[in-house]
C-alpha cells in the first residue's frame, strides 16, 4: 500500500517468531557443534546455560527480518531468544503481536487505481468547459489478514487492515486551470463507493489548449485504514492508528479552443 509522502509511520524491521521447544533448539544446536573451535560452540553455551529452559513454559524465537536492507536496524539484536508466555513486546525483544502482523497487512495490501470517465472524453477536452468526473466502477473496500499460528506454543495471533475509499483528488496537471484541483468525498452504496461531479461546486476547467502530448490530469483516491486484532474486517478499529492509503492514475487530456461545445 501507498502512504501519503507527510507519512511518518514504517513497519518494524524485525521482530521474533516462536520457533523451537526446548528440546528442539537443543538438538538443533547440538546437530550443528562440531567443534570446541566453533562458532556453534559459543551459542552452544550461551544458550544452553540453563539447559536451554528445559522444563520451563514457553519457547526459542527466532530473529525474523524481512526486509533484508533494513537488517542493520537489528543488528544488536541475539540470533535467538528465549521467551516465556504472555512475555510483553519490547523494543529488545520485540514479538509478533497484532499491531506487528497489523504493519504487515497494510504493507501487503494492493488499493486499485481508480478508473474513471471524463466528460468531454480525454481527448477532447475544451478551453473554458468542466471537467466532470465519474467512476467506471464503484470501488469496494479492501481488507488483508496476517496472522501466525503455533499450536506447539499455543500461539493464535492475527489483525486485519481494512481501507476504505473515502475522497477523490483531481489535479489538473497544469497552471493552465482555474481551478487546478478538486476534491469529492466518495458517496457509498451496495458496499462500494463511488462519484459523480455532474453539477458539482468544483471541477476542473483548463483556461488554456495544451501542448503536443496534451495534460497530464491526475486522479488520486485517499483510503482510510483501520486495522483490528482478528480475521474479522468487520472488527472494531484499534490503536494506534495507521496511515491512509492512496492510489492514483494519471491521464493524458487534450484540450483545444472550439466554439461550439458538444458532450
Amino acid at each position: 500500500m501507498t502512504a501519503p509522502a507527510t507519512s511518518n509511520w514504517s513497519p518494524p524491521p524485525c521482530w521474533y517468531e516462536p520457533e523451537f521447544t526446548p528440546k528442539q533448539f537443543s538438538d538443533y544446536i547440538n546437530s550443528h557443534y562440531t567443534s570446541a573451535q566453533s562458532a556453534w560452540a559459543q551459542m552452544a553455551s550461551d544458550y544452553g546455560a540453563n539447559d536451554y529452559h528445559k522444563g520451563d513454559k514457553g519457547g526459542w524465537y527466532q530473529l525474523v527480518t524481512p526486509d533484508i536492507s533494513k537488517a542493520d536496524a537489528c543488528a544488536a539484536l541475539d540470533p535467538w531468544k528465549w521467551i516465556a508466555p504472555d512475555q510483553p513486546s519490547t523494543p529488545d525483544i520485540p514479538t509478533v503481536d497484532p499491531k506487528t502482523l497489523a504493519g504487515l497487512a497494510f504493507n501487503r495490501t494492493i488499493l486499485p487505481k481508480p478508473d474513471i470517465t471524463l466528460r468531454p472524453i480525454a481527448q477532447n477536452q475544451l478551453v473554458n468547459l468542466d471537467t466532470e468526473i465519474a467512476f467506471d466502477k464503484a470501488l469496494p473496500k479492501v481488507w488483508v489478514t496476517a496472522s501466525l499460528d503455533n499450536p506447539a506454543f499455543g500461539i493464535h495471533v492475527a489483525a486485519t487492515t481494512t481501507a476504505v475509499p473515502v475522497r477523490l483528488t483531481v489535479d489538473a496537471g497544469t497552471q493552465y486551470a482555474d481551478p487546478q484541483n478538486c476534491t469529492y468525498d466518495l458517496k457509498a452504496s451496495g458496499g462500494k463507493y463511488s462519484v459523480n461531479t455532474k453539477d458539482a461546486g468544483c471541477n476542473v476547467t483548463y483556461d488554456k489548449a495544451s501542448p503536443n502530448g496534451g495534460y497530464p490530469l491526475k486522479a488520486s483516491v485517499v483510503w482510510e485504514v483501520t486495522w483490528t486484532p482478528s480475521a474479522d474486517p468487520d472488527g472494531p478499529p484499534s490503536a494506534p492508528g495507521l496511515p491512509n492509503g492512496q492510489s492514483s492514475k494519471q491521464f493524458q487530456v487534450t484540450v483545444r479552443e472550439d466554439q461550439t461545445v458538444n458532450r
